[in-house]
């Protein structure tokens, strides 16, 4: 092959515009129609299987080539030239998604409704594509998605895709879970491609994470280890509903091209809807009832699995587990596209301590907060009923007109509550929301270790140690303090210290909230800080002090503050309640890392 070669008396080849393995493909002139194509070599007769691969090749261009589709670029013919096998195709001149970088959630969607649209069809052909990956798609000036590359090229050469080997159809990194595993590409192996192809154009990694070794890729393909989207914002119940390691569990490519449209229509730079406003908490006070409830369930817990029946413990998978608790990702466990049934949803990463993420669920008035939460699990009397799946206990409490808890043990002691909560006015069914978070983390842990957070910021609170801001000096201004047996929590990030001579309890802990003002408490300075203290702000009889770490910025770029919380809680007045608390954050915050 050589520039000025013509194919078959008619297609002379101008220049070479992209090869993978063999498969080399030319910019070339028509010169019986006076148009530019693209030309690509297929295969060899005389290669392996070439009668065999030539049938295959002939029947699934006949069949390609009716697809007319502006998001698929089109196949014109199958053309042989002596030995030599060529498809002829419409010459797009642009770039890849690939070479486009890190793309806004928003205009990802609309090219992804595209792609989707591009699949629907020829699904219905009866065709798989088999190899959906950034760079086999095309963007145009206008911003049309072109899907190209069809599963014909699969009998013909694979672009770094291990074909040749018989070990895959596909590419390390977009490949389906199934399909790594050897089982034959399916119109939802397509879907769960595509949603890769998406989840790297607006994370800038393919959802199985960075590497450059493609054996490493296909391992964490075959396991179903699958990153959670990070940037996605209200793309990502989609990228979780098309990468669901269960191919029946996807959405078809018509219900994805819906989804997507619904995204891309939503997100519309000129019509976005206001925000559904973050949750701002008045101190704790709404928050602190749904914890006394979830550990009300916690103190009826027998945490011990051990006098279970061998039937009981009986599992076929690994063993779930929440593995180093500072770098376990709550996020991991709540996939939003199955609430999406209930109404819009928002994942919200950005509130509360660390161990938390929250979907929230809304459908007209109704708003309702759907929380995973990862704690230290605790035992005490008489157990309640609970379910056994595999190596996992589950114990659902009666759900009431306000919300519905859930909570799931792990045979490594720890727990993980889940709660369906209304926000504001409104009703909905808050039992069938919490189930439904259920059955999400049951899947992931089913698949063992919890998948790990992203990296977080050095500077972030999520180092630090709750437990060490206050020494033992600082902790002597708390009347009778138990210094020596506190009551640590999930990942060190709350602390809890109760007093042998009063009903008093000190709590310090991490927070994530909007950036606080005078509404937060009354502004104080506390070791050069900005710091808030508000009266009843975690709930009766409680005095909260807010210390600002650092500010960021969340997910849609709102201004945030990490917040350090000093809490005394106990039957007393506000003003001792609040001079006491005020009177311990201040060395808690001169204590703290530098942002």
């Amino acid at each position: 092959m050589h520039t000025g070669q013509l194919v078959i008396g008619r297609y002379r080849l101008v220049e070479q515009i992209g090869s993978g393995g063999n498969g080399i493909v030319w910019r070339a002139i028509d010169e019986e129609l006076d148009r530019p194509v693209a030309i690509k070599h297929a295969l060899s007769r005389d290669s392996e299987n070439g009668a065999e691969r030539i049938s295959r090749l002939r029947r699934e261009a006949k069949t390609l080539a009716q697809v007319n589709h502006p998001n698929v670029v089109t196949l014109f013919d199958a053309v042989a030239d002596g030995a030599e096998w060529w498809l002829v195709m419409e010459y797009v001149p642009a770039p890849d998604l690939a070479a486009h970088g890190t793309l806004p959630p928003s205009r990802v969607a609309r090219l992804g409704a595209q792609l989707a649209s591009a699949l629907e069809a020829v699904h219905a052909m009866g065709i798989v594509h088999r190899d959906i990956k950034p760079s086999n798609v095309l963007i145009t000036g206008d911003d049309r998605a072109k899907l190209g590359d069809f599963g014909i090229s699969r009998v013909v050469h694979a672009d770094v895709t291990l074909t040749d080997s018989a070990l895959l159809t596909g590419t390390p990194g977009y490949v389906a879970p199934e399909v790594a595993g050897g089982d034959e590409p399916i119109p939802a192996s397509d879907v769960f491609s595509l949603g890769a192809t998406l989840f790297a154009a607006v994370e800038g990694v393919s959802p199985f994470g960075p590497s450059d070794n493609p054996l490493v890729l296909l391992r964490r393909a075959a396991a179903g280890d699958i990153c959670a989207p990070s940037r996605a914002g209200a793309l990502a119940p989609a990228l979780s509903a098309m990468l669901r390691v269960d191919p029946a569990k996807r959405p078809t490519a018509a219900e994805a091209k819906r989804i997507l449209e619904s995204i891309a229509d939503r997100t519309a730079a000129d019509t976005d809807p206001p925000p559904v406003p973050r949750r701002r908490r008045f101190g704790m006070a709404t928050a602190s009832v749904a914890v006394v409830a979830v550990l009300a369930i916690g103190a009826w817990l027998v945490f011990d699995l051990t006098s279970s029946s061998a039937d009981d413990t009986a599992r076929s998978g690994p063993s779930p587990t929440i593995g180093d608790p500072r770098t376990a990702d709550p996020c991991a466990l709540i996939d939003p596209a199955p609430l999406a049934r209930f109404g819009d949803t928002d994942v919200d990463t950005d509130y509360g301590n660390f161990n938390r993420c929250d979907v929230i669920v809304q459908s007209g008035d109704s708003e309702v907060d759907v929380q995973v939460q990862l704690e230290k699990g605790t035992s005490g009397g008489p157990p309640l009923p609970i379910e056994k799946v595999g190596e996992l206990s589950i114990v659902r409490e009666p759900g009431d007109s306000e919300g519905c808890e859930r909570m799931l043990l792990l045979p490594d002691r720890y727990r993980i509550p889940i709660s369906a909560e209304q926000n504001g006015e409104g009703q909905a069914d808050f039992c069938a929301m919490a189930d439904a978070a259920v059955t999400s983390a049951v899947e992931v842990l089913s698949r063992g270790q919890l998948p790990r957070r992203p990296t977080p910021e050095p500077a972030s609170l999520i180092n630090a140690d709750a437990c060490a801001l206050l020494d033992a000096n600082a902790l002597a201004r708390f009347p009778g303090v138990d210094a020596i047996h506190p009551e640590i929590g999930f990942g060190g990030w709350e602390c809890r210290w109760n007093s042998t001579t009063s009903p008093l309890t000190l709590l310090v802990r991490f927070d994530r909230n909007e950036s606080l003002n005078a509404h937060d408490g009354r502004p104080v300075q506390l070791a050069g800080r900005d710091a808030f203290v508000e009266p009843e702000g975690y709930g009766d009889d409680t005095c909260e002090v807010s210390v600002v770490h650092r500010k960021y910025a969340g997910e849609d770029a709102e201004p945030m503050d990490e917040l350090l919380l000093v809490v005394v809680m106990g039957a007393q007045p506000p003003d001792q309640l609040c001079g006491l608390a005020t009177s311990l954050a201040e060395p808690a915050a001169a204590a703290l890392p530098r942002p």
